[in-house]
């Protein structure tokens, strides 16, 4: 199983909304990733290249969800 990382809340929250949950949430406090098993480079792609637009709804839930995780 691959993994992947990353500190960008928005990533982290489409790739949420397309459903794909982190497994974890690890680094210090100030630099906080996001850590997802399984994830196709598609969609990551497709997230820079604006290519996979995703329903507001899941979008912002995902996003408030992630945000309250990395602060709890």
């Amino acid at each position: 199983m691959s993994e992947f990382l990353t500190a960008d809340l928005q990533l982290a929250s489409y790739l949420a909304a397309l459903g794909h949950h982190p497994v974890r949430i690890e680094g210090p406090p100030e630099r906080r990733c996001f850590v997802f098993r399984d994830v196709p480079g598609d969609d990551v792609s497709a997230y820079h290249r604006g290519t996979r637009p995703v329903a507001p709804v899941p979008l912002f839930t995902a996003y408030r969800r992630l945000k309250r995780q990395l602060f709890d």
